[in-house]
């Protein structure tokens, strides 16, 4: 029996996409694209797919937020997100909000059909019980491959994050108790494992390919349908 999907992202070139790579697949029917959680919710009512694929950031409410609205609304429809940012609040939240799996796009559509496959077996609808920590490494795991292996370590991993925050090197070096000429060396790794030629280089793509997530803008809440 084919499975229903539903694609929400408010990237089109990604939703056109992920449409055109899962429909070619005979054992899915696409039906119904969203940009924004108002759209899902109503594509949803409309075409009660079995599995809404979600991106945590949209123009009008937090994926958690959609999330929670369909796995309330409409208790069989299964709820992955699929989004750049990895981390274990990030993925914690989403599972406390219904989801049944989270994929990161780095990873890629192959990692991706796997989760809808792992959802399928489950059974439509039931909620993911894979730990946050064990996804976090698994999908990092799989993102590192796709990287040849350049995944960052723990500490470069800290560097990134408060680098993102806006920190100077010697900001830095003093959070994390450490010299402001190691924090240089982790940077001009992090540079050559990114393949960056700026800082600001280095944190766009460490934020598209999921390793660090930037702030919630304010003012993003769930909308009434």
């Amino acid at each position: 029996m084919l499975k229903r999907l539903l694609i929400v992202d408010d990237h089109e070139v990604v939703r056109e996409g992920l449409a055109s790579a899962l429909a070619a697949d005979e054992r899915f029917e696409i039906v119904g694209t969203a940009a924004t959680g108002k759209e899902a919710l109503q594509r949803a009512r409309q075409t009660l797919p079995d599995i809404a694929l979600v991106d945590l950031r949209l123009p009008d409410m937090r994926g958690e937020d959609l999330t929670r609205e369909i796995r309330t609304r409409f208790p069989s429809t299964a709820v992955i997100i699929l989004t750049t940012y990895l981390g274990e609040g990030t993925v914690r939240s989403a599972l406390e909000a219904g989801a049944s799996g989270y994929v990161t796009k780095a990873a890629g559509l192959p990692e991706l059909r796997a989760a809808i496959e792992r959802v399928i077996e489950d059974g439509i609808g039931a909620n993911g019980t894979t730990a946050a920590p064990q996804i976090v490494k698994q999908l990092h795991a799989v993102v590192a491959s796709r990287m040849d292996d350049a995944i960052p370590t723990p500490r470069q991993e800290a560097v990134l994050e408060l680098a993102a925050q806006g920190m100077t090197n010697g900001e830095i070096g003093e959070r994390l108790y450490i010299s402001e000429s190691t924090v240089r060396f982790h940077v001009q790794k992090l540079k050559e494992k990114f393949s960056a030629r700026t800082k600001t280089e280095l944190i766009a793509k460490a934020i598209r390919t999921g390793f660090i997530a930037p702030a919630l803008e304010d003012g993003i809440t769930s909308v009434e349908l």
